[in-house]
């Protein structure tokens, strides 16, 4: 049985409950909350109670909810995250990695790879992906490099990346993989953005076919559920051990899961693999092609669209900074990207982004690149912007964890150690972490967004 079957079936006993959660599905909710949300989510809000199952030992609807779900992914294991992808990235890390174990991570991974390094000690060798100064973007990973820095590091017991890129770049995992296997490394893929590959293969072949040992989707971001719906799934060819891989998440995961959160994990995934979900995820593709197509034709108005996931939509308009397209859009149009740098603007779309919504933005894009608007040009700071440079890890982060720290004048920083998480966020790439050095082009790129002060090692 579903779990959504069940919670309805059992709905219909009604029972009495002197348990958790204290509103009673529904019989008290805040009145502002009830004004918002009404009484439907609480509804279905229900703690491990008798006949329901346990996320930290699944051996019942959740088990096989699970089940399926690692069958229509193809996976020798599924489990679902209700923590976000964040979770699944550090319980992978985790159940593989031990203090003092080398991990390869690519430079553009989120900022979560950083607690990750924390809870596991493990010491962190730095890969920097290919950079895009046209367009202020990480692209893909370089594999003879990749390949380099294995060579010459041989006990790295992982690789973590990300594809594709918060942006839509994508690497080829496939030929990644083989060279991970070629030296005994495990391969995480962060692949967030990439939740609705498995649907539509158009947009891009799945990590997990390409090779991949363990794969963390966001099935928010993309495939139209809830924050922060998740999933992690391992390989059938992997050799990681999927009871690791629970232990791990039941040391970070909540003991009092969210029920509407699985329900709409499980019900996402069926949907998106039914014929009439597969044509709805047919027709959000179909529909962002064809906008992109007629933005095309914009004068003075660019698309990034060299090997990358469309439903991440990359623009930029000559003359114009990103943050300066970002704020016309927001102020003019009430439009709200998702990401602005210095050279270009982040519209990401999926599972709810309507034809309406498309053509709100195409028309707006039409509009200020015409004389209704005028471009200004280099009217905002055009040095805000920070270009990745080659991480000098002097302490593992593991070894930073609550060493004292003191703020100091950016002027005063350089060749200190950093002991804060400097991150940009979106995407949440991190510029500096804990036990690194401060150089240069740190202290140049936050002196730019008119910061004063960093906190170091003392």
């Amino acid at each position: 049985m579903s779990i959504i079957n069940f919670i309805e079936k059992y709905r219909k006993s009604k029972r009495t409950l002197f348990t958790t959660p204290s509103h009673g599905q529904g019989d008290f909710v805040a009145p502002q909350t009830l004004k918002l949300l009404g009484h439907k989510y609480f509804s279905c809000d229900y703690s491990e109670i008798e006949g329901f199952d346990n996320l930290s030992h699944p051996s019942g609807i959740i088990k096989a909810a699970q089940d399926a779900a690692a069958r229509i992914y193809e996976a020798k294991s599924t489990f679902f995250l209700v923590n976000g992808s964040t979770s699944g990235i550090v319980a992978a890390m985790l159940a593989l990695l031990s203090r003092g174990e080398k991990v390869l991570i690519a430079r553009n991974c989120h900022k979560c790879v950083y607690n990750g390094l924390v809870l596991t000690g493990a010491l962190p060798i730095w890969l920097l992906p290919k950079y895009n100064r046209d367009w202020g973007i990480f692209e893909s990973v370089n594999i003879d490099y990749l390949e380099e820095i294995l060579a010459r590091n041989k006990d790295v017991k992982a690789f973590i990346m990300t594809n594709p890129t918060y942006e839509g770049a994508m690497s080829d995992v496939y030929r990644i993989s083989a060279v991970c296997r070629k030296y005994n490394v495990l391969l995480i893929v962060d692949e967030a953005h990439g939740a609705l590959w498995n649907f539509n293969k158009s947009l891009g072949t799945p990590s997990l076919a390409q090779g991949a040992d363990i794969v963390v989707q966001s099935l928010h971001k993309t495939a139209g559920a809830l924050n922060p719906s998740a999933l992690l799934h391992i390989s059938k060819e992997s050799t990681v051990n999927p009871q690791m891989i629970q232990q791990a998440l039941n040391l970070i995961t909540t003991s009092s899961p969210s029920y509407p959160i699985l329900v709409n994990i499980e019900s996402t995934i069926n949907y998106l693999n039914s014929s009439k979900g597969k044509m709805a995820a047919y027709d959000t593709v179909k529909n962002v092609n064809r906008f992109i197509r007629s933005i095309k034709t914009i004068p003075n108005l660019d698309v990034y669209s060299y090997n990358n996931d469309v439903t991440k939509i990359l623009v930029k308009v000559t003359n114009m900074s990103g943050f300066e397209l970002s704020d016309i859009l927001y102020d003019n149009y009430g439009i709200e990207d998702e990401l602005a740098n210095e050279k270009s603007v982040l519209f990401l779309t999926g599972m709810g982004t309507t034809k309406s919504k498309l053509k709100k933005l195409e028309k707006a894009l039409f509009d200020l690149t015409s004389n209704n608007i005028k471009i200004y040009q280099n009217s905002y700071e055009t040095d805000r912007h920070f270009v990745p440079v080659e991480p000098r890890v002097r302490y593992i982060p593991a070894l930073m964890w609550g060493k004292p720290s003191r703020e100091v004048e950016l002027k005063y920083a350089l060749s200190r150690i950093c002991n804060e998480v400097i991150v940009q966020y979106p995407p949440g790439a991190p510029i500096l972490l804990p036990g690194e050095v401060i150089r240069k082009e740190h202290i140049d790129y936050l002196q730019s967004t008119n910061r004063q002060k960093i906190r170091v090692f003392v």
